[in-house]
């Protein structure tokens, strides 16, 4: 049975610092909680991989090519490929919000080394083996492009929208999908399948949802994040009396907007395999900081 984890410390003391939490192939995400003025790297691109934010407490502060965006909590912003930008944490109070690189592109290890680095030429050499470079002279990606979105149904295209179940579509782009998933209690999800080609994660933010895997149920309080990769078998319920709610992750997006929206039928979602799939240990659950 898979257990509920605690996330890596990378930096900080007391209530403040960096906890990565996810470190795959296909998904890297730390958690981050900072003083204002706190974080502030140099203005970056990352050419092979996107960059999203979710802000928790707080307020972040994005500068891009176009000017600045402020982002306040329960919202995301999304950055893909290319595109120059930087955040700094901003407002009168600390900040709390996950950075999340899909693929990760050895995102741990680059949080790991910006730690470890004791001078600017280490530092720029762990940006640099990370996918992170200065804005290039020539061209950068369109900062129309980034996507900033509220959620709880306020911003994003509603695919369901029924007192006991809200789907909401935030972010769909080539890289990931992120999707909001209200169930009241008792409302059933997917039943347990695998996907072949993409990872699949699942980041509860209110009440509870179990999820089904070859070896059992888990049950996922909020706030945990979970992730499973390719050719696991999962599926997921909320099997308890109140409303619970998540975003769902797939990774690459490999169409699964518009496998919500009933235009791919060919989506890259299958019948568990004969040999039972994947082995569930692969998968990572971990505990947010409350």
């Amino acid at each position: 049975m898979v257990g509920i984890g605690v996330g890596e410390r990378i930096a900080g003391a007391g209530g403040l610092g960096v906890t990565l939490l996810v470190d795959t192939e296909h998904f890297g995400a730390v958690e981050v909680r900072s003083e204002p003025g706190g974080v502030a790297p140099p203005l970056h691109v990352h050419a092979r991989h996107a960059e999203a934010f979710f802000v928790l407490e707080g307020e972040l502060t994005f500068r891009l090519e176009d000017g600045e965006h402020r982002v306040g909590p329960e919202t995301w912003a999304f950055v893909p490929p290319e595109v120059a930008h930087t955040f700094s944490v901003t407002g009168a109070e600390p900040a709390r919000f996950l950075d999340v690189h899909v693929p990760s592109c050895g995102f741990g290890d680059f949080v790991r080394g910006l730690q470890a680095a004791r001078s600017e030429e280490e530092l720029e050499a762990v940006r640099t083996a990370f996918d992170q470079q200065p804005p290039p002279e020539y061209a950068t990606g369109d900062p129309s492009l980034v996507v900033i979105r509220r959620t709880g149904g306020a911003e994003g295209e509603t695919i369901t929208d029924k007192p006991d179940r809200r789907a909401t579509i935030l972010v769909d782009a080539d890289e990931v999908t992120v999707s909001e998933f209200v169930y009241g209690g008792g409302q059933r999800g997917a039943e347990p399948h695998v996907h072949r080609e993409h990872a699949d994660a699942f980041l509860v933010l209110e009440g509870e949802f179990a999820f089904h895997s070859r070896d059992g149920t888990v049950a996922a309080p909020a706030p945990t994040l979970l992730l499973f990769p390719p050719n696991v078998v999962h599926g997921f319920d909320n099997d308890s009396a109140e409303t619970a709610r998540c975003f769902n992750f797939h990774m690459p997006a490999s169409g699964f907007a518009d496998y919500l929206r009933g235009r791919n039928p060919g989506f890259d979602q299958h019948d568990p395999p004969a040999d039972g799939g994947v082995d569930p240990s692969a998968i990572v659950a971990v505990r947010l900081s409350e």
